[in-house]
């Protein structure tokens, strides 16, 4: 208990570093940031609206900026093979992504490790960017509401099983990877369900 009372100072203290951090690297991922933030928030570490604010604020960065590499991409390396194989891979989950690309955006939003990629191919396929960033958005505002009170939630009943800094660490690891194979999971089924629609 006063070791979980000592990280909890420590990163009140530190709260506004925490968020440029946490700011920083919603830009690169997002679920498990997001996680991370709502059980800081249960912990009482974390303002929820500072702690959403900033959250929303860098995955919309890292929305325009992916949405830009693959603008970029599409003028100046259309024969990239790593890019080929990202619009692949998005075709291939999502095969709506050039009909109805926004429905594409809120689902990809959702399924671990596609998000960007598919971003990265909506900036190549020059979707409208204002279109692009209104839809992104909303989603972003649902998804990050989603996540951080996934992380709220799991810290609650965390917290009323253990108040032990180690067990708390464990469970959270524990936690954060079962999301991921959640995540995956139902990435595997959109898959079958996109293959038996082409059938």
């Amino acid at each position: 208990m006063h070791t979980l009372n000592l990280f909890i100072h420590f990163v009140s203290d530190h709260r506004y570093l925490g968020y440029a951090l946490m700011f920083a690297l919603m830009i690169f991922e997002g679920e498990l940031i997001l996680t991370g933030a709502g059980m800081l928030v249960r912990l009482h570490a974390f303002d929820p609206i500072d702690a959403y604010l900033f959250a929303l604020a860098g995955v919309l960065t890292g929305d325009i900026i992916w949405y830009s590499v693959g603008s970029y991409l599409r003028s100046h390396h259309s024969h990239n093979r790593y890019l080929t194989y990202a619009i692949s891979k998005v075709k291939k989950l999502l095969p709506g992504v050039e009909k109805n690309p926004w429905h594409v955006i809120f689902i990809s939003k959702f399924i671990y490790g596609l998000n960007h990629s598919t971003i990265l191919v909506l900036g190549y396929l020059k979707i409208e960017f204002k279109h692009f960033l209104r839809v992104q958005f909303l989603t972003s505002f649902i998804w990050s509401l989603i996540f951080i009170t996934i992380g709220y939630v799991f810290g609650e009943a965390a917290l009323a099983y253990t108040h032990r800094f180690d067990r708390l660490i464990v469970l959270l690891v524990l936690f954060l990877i079962s999301l991921a194979v959640v995540e995956r999971v139902l990435a595997w089924v959109i898959e079958k369900r996109e293959q038996q629609k082409k059938k």
